[in-house]
């Protein structure tokens, strides 16, 4: 059964998340894959998730794939669902990863609340984003926000 949260009074697909334990062929390694906005409407699923994954049997490392979310709220929601899972990883003795995908909208709120200096952040392959220094000049472009392809995502199990 697909599993989205759609806590908003009329949400557009963009304000959809999902969350999606993966298959990783190595053992003690769990995948989560997170797509869509983590906010404190959403980020209750995300730590759901995140709890049931943590607290699997034989779990050591916990990998948490943030290159498809578009916002991750840093004043509690979000960060703090990834705080705890950090939290309940360390009590059994498991890794937290995080991957941002370079993304600046997740790394930054990452680094800004002290959480990325506590856990992984795009170790062993991920694109860590590149510090940037002050802009100047005008914007080259703008972005427009696209609507993912929404499949149809399992919950965690």
């Amino acid at each position: 059964m697909p599993h989205t949260s759609r806590l908003r009074s009329d949400p557009g697909p963009e304000h959809l998340l999902s969350v999606t334990a993966v298959p990783d062929p190595r053992p003690g390694r769990v995948v989560v894959e997170v797509v869509g906005e983590v906010d404190a409407c959403t980020a209750p699923v995300l730590d759901a998730c995140l709890q049931s994954q943590a607290g699997r049997t034989g779990v050591r490392e916990l990998v948490v794939f943030l290159g498809q979310v578009t916002f991750l709220g840093g004043a509690g929601a979000g960060v703090a669902a990834l705080a705890e899972a950090d939290r309940r990883c360390r009590t059994r003795g498991a890794r937290l990863v995080v991957r941002t995908g370079g993304r600046r909208a997740v790394l930054r709120p990452l680094q800004l609340t002290g959480l990325a200096g506590r856990v992984a952040v795009d170790p062993a392959g991920g694109e860590p984003a590149r510090p940037r220094g002050p802009r100047t000049g005008a914007r080259r472009g703008t972005r427009t926000r696209h609507s993912p392809a929404w499949r149809s995502r399992r919950v965690c199990r």
